[in-house]
């Protein structure tokens, strides 16, 4: 009779897994013990916050469920800043957590921590499994929540008496959910009204966030842009959904979006919202967020509704569903009109799409002390071939970025965007060059986060994962930095890290191949010959890479829209 660890791993393979991340420890040993010849290959991360954040590379850059393993107590723990990541950005995570045997659960025993209460509030659904029969259910009914709907983190803690248990066994078993009304939605009945506000609209605006992405829906919704015309933005999470030379793109919106996009939802009077959970670093001061418009809101989640101010016309259902059915009665309200085009049919927006997209499309580049940093950033990404995967870390790098960021790949772009974890992109990098293997995957850090895991270099060297690995090294803690210069006098308090190791000799002690570019590299333009070639080589290398980029101390990131103040009210420089 199978045990119950080797239940888990049946209905992990039923489940389509194939690849897990992991710490192992006393109470999970008897399912790291079940992995061979499971046909679940699992992968030894260094810390257990660089499983969970790797299997959400592997999720993030897949759209499947990523699985991450470790045991009772501190190993349970270590997997909260990951689980806390994945609700934010709705990303398919399932968490496996070892527990205390059953009797001795609370007890205080050792390694003990009730890891149901600690992550109830981080979860879409979580259970501590109480008998071995229920292993099969829990299981699919987890994997079931955590890719439906908007996607989320699950957490199934199993005692480790349970996993050592044996039974008889019939096989997986499949989660059916209860039957609920069909979204009216979803059939389109929506759509008149759309029509109707866009018909009276003269400023009208798209934005696109993660949901887009999410749902599958990134053909369709293109083909409705490109029929709308509209000025278009997008979330952090929604770069690379808009391919960026189309006419009507303005770039990323927000905090440090651009002066385009930012005006042009400031003073737009219709805005279409497709998959944003618009949060505050996407509105600015939300009592002034487009303070003139309506607002038409595509969501599959309810809860994300009316978060900011109530929005005129909410559009609830998969956007795999809404989308199209929206498309469709643009092109019946043309067809109507006798027209080819929804243009014959709704105003003729040239004339606004031509003032949002104009001069200021074209001045993207933040200005300052960052500006050689900009320069490199371009150049790195300029010999980026086309299918390649960017994840940022967290910090100045990460918006310096994102700023940059030029791909059409929809799932090209990744970082942590609602929770803002340091320490993310490396163990991410991890997962994503495991699920794309011929794949260039770029990993940009900057020198607190790169500290934060800098473990997983082991990760990558064990593995022999190509990953390549950049440090905007400028010795600060940049954006808490930034804010102090800006905001608090320049009183750098436990913001220096001047004392930062040197990372080209750490990385070859974990015998990694490594260099260091100053900011002198990218004075000239075009770039020197050598500084390029240098690029090239680090990104077309088979070998994993790590490249260190000496950042001005200053330099900062623009344009901001500082805190309590409204998308209008950027700053570009220091004042």
């Amino acid at each position: 009779m199978p045990k119950g660890a080797e239940i888990v791993l049946q209905c992990l393979r039923a489940e389509g897994v194939d690849l897990v991340f992991g710490y192992p420890g006393g109470a999970i040993m008897p399912l790291y013990d079940a992995l061979d010849g499971s046909g679940v290959r699992h992968v030894l991360t260094r810390h257990e916050q660089g499983a969970t954040f790797a299997a959400e590379g592997y999720a993030r850059v897949t759209g499947k469920v990523g699985v991450a393993m470790a045991t009772s107590g501190p190993g349970a723990t270590n997997l909260v800043t990951g689980i806390a990541d994945a609700k934010m950005d709705s990303v398919p995570l399932v968490c496996i957590t070892g527990q205390v045997r059953t009797a001795m659960i609370g007890t205080d025993a050792f390694q003990e921590t009730d890891v149901f209460g600690v992550t109830l509030s981080l979860t879409k659904w979580s259970r501590l499994v109480r008998t071995i029969e229920e292993i099969p259910a829990v299981i699919a009914e987890g994997f079931h929540w955590a890719r439906s709907g908007r996607p989320g983190p699950v957490v199934i803690d199993i005692p480790t008496d349970i996993l050592k248990a044996s039974r008889e066994f019939a096989g997986p078993v499949r989660f059916t959910p209860q039957a609920r009304p069909a979204d009216a939605t979803a059939e389109g009945a929506f759509g008149g009204e759309v029509i109707a506000l866009l018909r009276q609209a003269e400023r009208p605006v798209a934005l696109v966030g993660a949901g887009a992405k999410l749902s599958g829906a990134i053909p369709q919704l293109r083909r409705l842009l490109d029929e709308l015309n509209v000025p278009t933005f997008a979330t952090v999470h929604g770069l690379g959904a808009v391919p960026p030379q189309s006419p009507y793109y303005l770039g990323m919106v927000g905090m440090h979006g651009t002066r385009a996009a930012n005006m042009a939802l400031h003073e737009t009077d219709l805005l279409l919202v497709f998959g944003a959970r618009l949060d505050d670093r996407v509105t600015g001061d939300p009592t002034r967020f487009a303070p003139n418009a309506k607002i038409v809101h595509f969501e599959i989640d309810p809860a994300q509704l009316d978060r900011v101010r109530p929005c005129e016309l909410p559009v609830i259902g998969d956007l795999a569903e809404t989308i199209p059915a929206f498309h469709a009665e643009v092109r019946r309200a043309a067809s109507a009109s006798n027209g080819s085009s929804s243009s014959s049919s709704l105003p003729d927006w040239n004339q606004w799409r031509s003032v949002a997209c104009g001069p200021e499309r074209a001045e993207l580049d933040p200005r300052g002390l960052a500006q050689p940093t900009i320069r490199f950033l371009d150049e790195l990404f300029s010999h980026l071939p086309q299918d390649s995967v960017v994840i940022a870390d967290v910090g100045q790098h990460q918006m310096w970025a994102a700023q940059r960021y030029r791909s059409s790949l929809p799932r090209g772009f990744i970082t942590s965007g609602g929770l803002g974890a340091m320490g993310f992109a490396l163990p991410a990098a991890v997962g994503v060059q495991l699920a794309k293997p011929e794949t260039c995957v770029l990993c940009v850090s900057g020198d607190g986060g790169f500290q934060m895991n800098i473990q997983e270099l082991a990760t990558v060297r064990r593995l022999s994962l190509p990953v390549k690995m950049v440090i905007i090294d400028n010795k600060y803690l940049g954006m808490v930095r930034q804010w102090q210069q800006l905001f608090y006098q320049r009183n750098y308090a436990e913001t220096d890290l001047s004392d930062n190791p040197d990372f080209v000799e750490i990385a070859k002690a974990y015998k990694i191949h490594a260099w260091r570019l100053n900011e002198d590299a990218m004075r000239e333009y075009p770039v020197a010959s050598e500084t390029g070639d240098l690029i090239e080589s680090f990104l077309r290398s088979p070998e994993p890479e790590l490249l260190v980029f000496d950042c001005a101390p200053e330099a900062n990131v623009f344009p901001m829209v500082p805190a309590g103040a409204a998308l209008s009210e950027m700053v570009f420089e220091e004042e």
